[in-house]
């Protein structure tokens, strides 16, 4: 997912193919998929790394109990576990994220095509010319068809969210009637709950 988001980040600042490619260390046929690609790259998940999910429970049980990655991977591997310690390593910071992820969720909310969209967005730091850059990533969900839109910037101002929802618009081919919005403060005009909710008007 890395390189998609740096190939999308330095396109975004008008980088050339060629000099893309050249940085980030792939082909430009493959600086020209992952510009096609709406969405980042799925990986398949190593042998081992797959391996550790029939023993999702114990894991969980021994994380409750305050075990680290060594004492996991060795009560594992008495358990008849082959794999490596990198393995568990991964497998853990995965099920970590995957377990923050599910408090922080709320209820996915279905909605008729047209009736509401979705708008976040996310910090990335990204190695420009040898220095860090604070990259924000703006993603647009169709909550209908769940279909995305991400656009990139390097603030976060009023005029930064509204770039990102126009280009959203164009390559949606139009907007939904209500937009859902998280902690985006200067967009807000009404609250329900820990969701913001804007109203798109035309005059």
């Amino acid at each position: 997912m890395y390189k998609w988001q740096r190939i999308k980040a330095l396109y975004a600042q008008g980088v050339s193919i060629r000099k893309i490619a050249k940085t980030v260390g792939v082909s430009r046929n493959t600086v020209r998929k992952y510009l096609r690609d709406v969405n980042p790259p799925e990986f398949k998940a190593r042998k081992h790394e797959k391996q550790l999910d029939q023993y999702r429970e114990e894991i969980q049980t021994m994380l409750h109990k305050g075990y680290i990655g060594t004492r996991i991977h060795k009560e594992l591997v008495q358990k008849g576990y082959k794999g490596s310690l990198s393995s568990v390593h991964r497998f853990l910071r995965a099920f970590k994220e995957d377990d923050k992820a599910d408090k922080l969720a709320t209820t996915r909310v279905e909605t008729d095509p047209g009736r509401q969209m979705q708008y976040d967005w996310k910090e990335w730091m990204l190695p420009v010319a040898g220095k860090p850059v604070k990259i924000y990533i703006h993603e647009v969900v169709l909550s209908c068809s769940r279909m995305k839109h991400y656009a990139f910037s390097l603030s976060i101002t009023t005029a930064d969210v509204i770039r990102a929802l126009a280009e959203s618009f164009d390559f949606f081919g139009g907007y939904a009637l209500e937009l859902v919005m998280d902690n985006a403060k200067q967009m807000v005009i009404t609250h329900r709950g820990t969701v913001s909710f804007v109203t798109m008007m035309i005059f």
